[in-house]
C-alpha cells in the first residue's frame, strides 16, 4: 500500500449537532470526509454518486469542485437526508447536488451515467454477498468511470483486512483495482479501493 496523504485528525462536527445552511464544510468535515474528496480528484464536469452521504459533508466537499458538474447522494436515513440537504442548501439551489432518501438497490439512478462512484464506510464490500449491488454499480458507470471505496479503520490489521477483501470484490466483479492508505490521528487508517471496469 501507499501512502496517498498524512495528517493530524482536525475533528469533526459533535454528535447532534445540526449544521447550519450554506455552512463552511472546510473547519467541520471529517479527516475521511476530506481525504476521499482528495482522493478522487474531482474535476469541473464530473457526473457523481455518493452511496450512504450521512450529514453531507462529503456532499459539499464534491460540489465545492463542480460547474458544469452534478452530485446525487443517497441515504436511507430521513434524518441524515434532512441534515445533509440543509447543510447543502446552496449548492442544490445552484443544480450542483440533488439528495434523495433511498437505499441503493431502489434508487431510481440512470445507466451510464455517473463518472464517480463513491461510499465511505459502506460495509456491503466487505460483509456478505453484494454481488447484485456491484453489478448495479458498474451498470450506472460510464465507460471509463471510477468506483471508489473509502474505509476507515482502527489498526493496520483492520485496513488491510478490508482493502483485501473490497478489493478481491470488485475484481470478482469485472473491476481492476488499485489500493491507498494514510495514516490519521489517534493510529485510525483511511483506505482506499479504487476500482474500473475492465471492458
Amino acid at each position: 500500500m501507499r501512502s496517498t496523504f498524512s495528517t493530524g485528525d482536525p475533528g469533526s462536527p459533535s454528535a447532534g449537532t445540526t449544521p447550519a445552511a450554506n455552512e463552511p464544510i472546510r473547519s467541520t468535515a471529517a479527516h475521511r470526509q476530506r481525504w476521499a474528496v482528495e482522493t478522487m480528484a474531482v474535476a469541473p464536469d464530473d457526473r457523481v454518486l455518493e452511496i450512504g452521504c450521512g450529514r453531507g459533508a462529503a456532499v459539499s466537499l464534491v460540489a465545492d469542485q463542480l460547474t458544469t458538474g452534478r452530485i446525487v447522494a443517497i441515504d436511507r436515513a430521513a434524518t441524515m437526508v434532512r441534515l445533509a440537504t440543509q447543510r447543502n442548501l446552496s449548492h442544490i439551489d445552484a443544480g450542483r447536488a440533488e439528495i434523495r432518501r433511498a437505499g441503493f438497490e431502489s434508487a431510481d439512478l440512470p445507466t451510464d451515467h455517473f463518472t464517480k462512484i463513491f461510499a465511505v464506510n459502506v460495509s456491503l464490500f466487505w460483509l456478505g454477498d453484494a454481488a447484485q449491488q456491484i453489478a448495479r454499480m458498474r451498470s450506472l458507470l460510464v465507460p471509463g468511470g471510477r468506483l471508489y471505496v473509502f474505509g476507515e479503520r482502527p489498526t493496520d490489521a483492520h485496513a488491510t483486512a478490508n482493502l483485501t477483501a473490497a478489493a478481491l470484490l470488485l475484481e470478482a466483479h469485472g473491476f481492476a483495482t488499485t489500493t491507498s492508505s494514510a495514516t490519521r490521528g489517534q493510529g485510525r487508517v483511511l483506505t482506499c479501493v479504487t476500482g474500473t471496469p475492465v471492458e
